[in-house]
């Protein structure tokens, strides 16, 4: 069977994590940790699959499957924009190639947007994308720690964050 790539989304609920932590981090190197009730992830492709929708996501994946981690705001980052700065290795096995993933940019990536009130009506614009990925290398458990800033409304820096998912390869 061909490698997998395995997409997993991440919303955060960034209206409740400004609510309740009022003077986050400002230090990208030490960011405000939280705890997994603030985010809900999403994988697509991925074996034994548990916690879908929630902040403990757990999933399998194989040697060579390609891991990538997208995330948005509760707005889809219309408002309260959030983006992942660094996904990197803190313990358990070395199950990916690399100890931290890698952010890949596709900008001017062509895609359609709805071009007026009626969604069904849509045009083609030139988006940027990007996601953070790491090929699985070995069988293993592997914690590492995802870190993401916070801009306010206005698009201003409101706070860095981490918490700590895991990842199973077999």
């Amino acid at each position: 069977m061909p490698n997998k790539v395995i997409n997993v989304n991440i919303v955060i609920d960034t209206s409740r994590l400004m609510n309740d932590i009022k003077n986050p981090s400002k230090d990208q190197n030490n960011p405000t940790g939280i705890n997994h009730t603030y985010q809900y992830m999403v994988v697509s492709d991925g074996a034994s699959i548990s916690g879908q929708g929630t902040g403990d996501l757990s999933f399998q994946a194989k040697q060579g499957d390609v891991v990538r981690f997208y995330a948005t705001s509760e707005y889809d980052n219309f408002d309260q924009p959030v983006i992942v700065y660094s996904l990197f290795k803190f313990g358990g096995d070395d199950v990916f190639l690399k100890p931290n993933f890698e952010f890949q940019a596709f900008p001017g990536h062509d895609t359609i947007v709805p071009s007026g009130f009626n969604p069904l009506s849509v045009k083609k614009v030139q988006q940027d994308f990007w996601f953070a990925q790491n090929t699985v290398n070995k069988k293993g458990t592997e914690n590492y720690g995802l870190r993401f800033a916070l801009y306010d409304t206005d698009l201003n820096l409101y706070g860095y964050f981490q918490w700590d998912p895991t990842i199973i390869a077999k």
